[in-house]
């Protein structure tokens, strides 16, 4: 599994099944027998991973629309993009991969 990293461009996994619950994501990993209840923030996150996304892009994405700190967001991001690489949610592409 590639490590994401602010230079790392993400995009769903063919693996992922979403489905949109009232105005909150679903997503389940049928290979896995997992499904993911997906919050506000979380629905947003995933939305803007239909196409490939830069990490740092959606980080600076993020803090346009959250009044949050920065790191806070950042590390946020990158925790969670880690959890959906990990359970075959999202392609991770890092430069020379």
């Amino acid at each position: 599994m590639a490590q994401v990293s602010r230079e790392s461009v993400v995009q769903h996994s063919q693996a992922a099944i979403a489905a949109e619950v009232g105005s909150e994501v679903v997503l389940m990993n049928l290979g896995r027998g997992r499904c993911y209840g997906l919050g506000q923030v979380g629905t947003d996150v995933w939305k803007k991973l239909a196409r490939p996304i830069a990490v740092g892009d959606l980080i600076a994405d993020l803090c346009e629309e959250f009044a949050a700190d920065p790191e806070v967001i950042a590390a946020d991001v990158l925790a969670t993009l880690e959890q959906y690489a990990s359970e075959g949610l999202i392609v991770v592409q890092n430069h020379g991969s």
